[in-house]
């Protein structure tokens, strides 16, 4: 049967619901349009800055992903350590898979180039990470494999794997973790900001309320560094001990992050014009990715559109 009889022989209701389909998807190929095209014409237009020169503003940089020091960053799946991660767990369904868990790093890294670090803030950003591994299993979480650190085939995902894995039929659930790994190439563009030492002050006053919070969550651990005359409490003195103690590992951490250099932060540019990137793709692969993006959104826009200006023909 011809297609245009077909199209006539659906219900008033079927035929629009495929007209405002087509219509969405139309719409949405022109939005993925310039949102990809905006941001490929801003990574060319940029220029790549160095962090000690770099201007106040909106910033390209180059450079490596660094760890910062103190807790490790872990992946919540695997447990591998790394800069940044996203991760997802989905559970197999009647007919497909569905989201039951999901998240993404915040914490804290540095991109480092020949001239100094950069902390970069990772929240809100677009990421490209560099490694993404995706598994079977039969837990909600991934069952841990003691002294096994790999990942991938043949690692800790594919030894997972062979222990619960069949990703036709049995496993219920499966796993996706995105990682930027320490030492990875980064590249990123966002607001970059140099402090000066009132905003290193200020710093070092967040650093400290973060500490005292976090001690006083172990109650056990504060009462033993601080309740010198055990009596159960910690009294206003006592509490004053601990402040300074945290006052000066807070110093501490803040001179071994920033060491004979200033400090200098890059983050959110909330503004949709500017895009927060980073990438560990070098900028010319990233340039072509998102290329590729338009190409494709150009596409369904035009071949959409065309099948939604099509349908209303038959009705005008």
């Amino acid at each position: 049967m011809p297609l245009t009889e077909q199209i006539q022989l659906l219900s008033n209701w079927e035929f629009w619901a495929l007209t405002l389909l087509a219509a969405a998807v139309s719409m949405a190929g022109l939005y993925l349009l310039v949102h990809y095209l905006r941001k490929a014409r801003t990574i060319e237009d940029t220029p790549t800055a160095k962090v000690r020169s770099a201007h106040q503003g909106y910033v390209e940089l180059a450079g490596m992903a660094i760890t910062m020091p103190g807790e490790p960053i872990l992946g919540p799946l695997t447990g591998l350590e790394c800069c940044w991660y996203s991760y997802k767990v989905e559970q197999r369904g009647d007919k497909n898979w569905r989201t039951i868990e999901k998240g993404r790093s915040d914490h804290l890294f540095l991109l480092r180039d020949n001239t100094g670090d950069c902390i970069i803030d990772p929240d809100g950003a677009d990421v490209t990470p560099s490694q993404t591994d995706t598994w079977h299993g039969h837990n909600r979480r991934p069952t841990a494999i003691t002294g096994s650190t790999d990942l991938g085939p043949g690692t800790l995902g594919g030894l997972v794997s062979l222990l619960g894995r069949n990703p036709q039929h049995s496993s219920r659930y499966r796993y996706t973790e995105s990682r930027i790994a320490h030492q990875d190439p980064l590249y990123a563009i966002g607001m970059f900001r140099s402090h000066d030492e009132i905003h290193q002050m200020r710093q070092r006053d967040e650093i400290t309320r973060d500490l005292l919070r976090d001690w006083k969550q172990d109650r056990a651990e504060l009462m033993l560094r601080f309740d010198r005359n055990r009596d159960g409490q910690i009294n206003p003195e006592e509490w004053e001990q601990a402040r300074k103690a945290a006052a000066a590992q807070a110093r501490t951490e803040q001179q071994q992050l920033l060491g004979d250099n200033n400090l200098h932060t890059m983050s959110d540019t909330n503004d949709r014009r500017a895009p927060y990137l980073l990438s560990t793709l070098e900028q010319f692969d990233l340039v072509r990715r998102y290329r590729r993006f338009v190409v494709l959104s150009t596409c369904a826009f035009f071949a959409s559109g065309t099948l939604c200006v099509w349908l209303l023909s038959f009705k005008l």
